[in-house]
């Protein structure tokens, strides 16, 4: 039998096995669901393919290149939005484009409101504020920080206002990027954490692989010598101790299964119910798919509110990018992000529509519903100082058990990636011992 049982086969856990293979140790998965890659996954409904919610990631994202080989992630056959992020402001939509990645859209930039988004000053500022963060070109679950220094982590509500980045930028831009991305309609997500998110903005691009973001985890899950249990919920797991050494017994569909180590690769609340955790907080986000007759005629960015005139926290024409999504038409993804009253709270179809048309400056009188993805615990809460785990977060529970997923690094592909390639590591060294 395999010696490291990885319970859940989202991205953490796919890396962790790629990891443990990589360095010749054996495992396998046990995933509860019928498919890989846990929320990173697409359905088609007809000819038109839509992922679990609105998904993206950055071509910048080391770990997804590390992890994958060239051939696989060229296989994905990536396609890229505009390194440029439009906002509605109350004198328009506004395109803030870097012109230097980015010179063909500047004739775009010119025609746009751009002047009621930003200020040299207010730039002049942001640089200030994101100025720690250029120096660094890894993950930050690969940063080894003093303690001294993580406690000053503050929200980046706090954070901003120190560095007086509170003029335009912040309301047309900064806020509604990072109420779009985190879904935090308070600012209270770690100032690292953002400066971080940012900076990723800067450096790379979002993107979609050609087929949707479920051929990620499809690829991904293609593991020469690991055996993956579909359908397997484990029921419990706990350290044993054997007459030769500690051992981890795992109960799957009523069956005991028994490993030198595990490898806890579950979302919060599964992780919270299995390893007894106290549950984090987590943030909901509902997704709109909606389906114009024709193709639009438009950028591929993504687009937020930055005057809050409608519900939406982002939208996106996802054809305008990867037009294999929707052929012959246009598929555009609308986020909300959920308050206090949760899915209870949400807007109406027709007002959804009415706030993507009004964000893409297009009508939207003749779009449908294709369907709505309402995911409550779309992402945790990233609170300041539990950016960077450090010391005995990162020690095996029991000896024999690690854990890995968003909750444990940072809430975006990169991060569940890295968290699972660090659970490994954490076991790989055990092994190798």
């Amino acid at each position: 039998m395999a010696e490291v049982a990885i319970i859940g086969a989202g991205m953490a856990g796919l890396a962790a096995a790629r990891t443990l293979r990589k360095a010749g140790e054996s495992c396998e998965i046990f995933e509860a669901s019928g498919e890989v890659g846990g929320c990173v996954r697409s359905e088609n409904i007809g000819d038109i393919r839509v992922d679990r919610g609105f998904q993206v990631f950055n071509s910048w994202y080391p770990a997804v290149k590390e992890i994958l080989s060239p051939g696989e992630y060229s296989s994905l056959e990536i396609k890229s939005f505009k390194p440029a992020i439009r906002t509605l402001t109350s004198d328009g939509l506004a395109l803030i484009a870097d012109p230097i990645r980015a010179p063909h859209l500047i004739p775009a930039f010119l025609r746009t409101n751009f002047g009621s988004a930003l200020s040299l000053k207010d730039v002049y500022y942001l640089q200030r504020w994101v100025r720690s963060e250029l120096s660094h070109r890894s993950s930050l679950e690969l940063r080894t920080v003093k303690d001294a220094r993580l406690r000053k982590d503050i929200s980046v509500r706090e954070s901003l206002d120190q560095a007086r980045v509170t003029g335009s930028l912040r309301k047309n831009v900064i806020d509604p990027l990072l109420r779009a991305f985190t879904y935090d309609t308070d600012g209270e997500t770690s100032a690292f954490f953002a400066k971080w998110l940012i900076v990723t903005l800067l450096r790379g691009t979002l993107a979609v692989p050609e087929q949707g973001m479920g051929e990620l985890a499809h690829v991904m899950g293609k593991i020469p010598g690991v055996d993956i249990h579909l359908n397997s919920p484990v029921e419990d797991v706990r350290s044993v101790e054997s007459a030769t050494k500690g051992r981890v017994n795992l109960q799957v569909n009523g069956e005991k299964k028994t490993f030198d180590y595990a490898i806890s690769a579950l979302p919060p609340r599964e992780e919270a119910r299995l390893l007894g955790f106290r549950e984090r907080r987590m943030r909901g986000v509902s997704t709109w798919w909606l389906v114009a007759p024709e193709k639009l005629d438009g950028q591929p960015v993504i687009t937020v509110d930055g005057c809050a005139n409608t519900a939406l926290s982002s939208v996106a024409d996802i054809t305008s990018a990867s037009p294999t999504y929707a052929p012959g038409r246009g598929l555009i993804a609308a986020n909300v992000v959920h308050g206090p009253a949760g899915v209870e709270g949400l807007p109406g179809d027709s007002e959804v529509m009415t706030g993507a048309g009004k964000l893409l400056g297009v009508d939207a009188s003749g779009w449908e519903v294709l369907t709505r993805h309402d995911i409550p615990d779309a992402m945790p809460v990233l609170s300041p100082t539990m950016t960077i785990k450090r010391g005995k977060e990162l020690e095996l529970l029991g000896d024999r058990l690690a854990v890995a997923g968003v909750q444990h690094a940072t809430p975006t592909v990169d991060g569940a990636i890295r968290s699972g390639q660090r659970a490994a590591k954490q076991i790989i060294e055990q092994l190798q011992r």
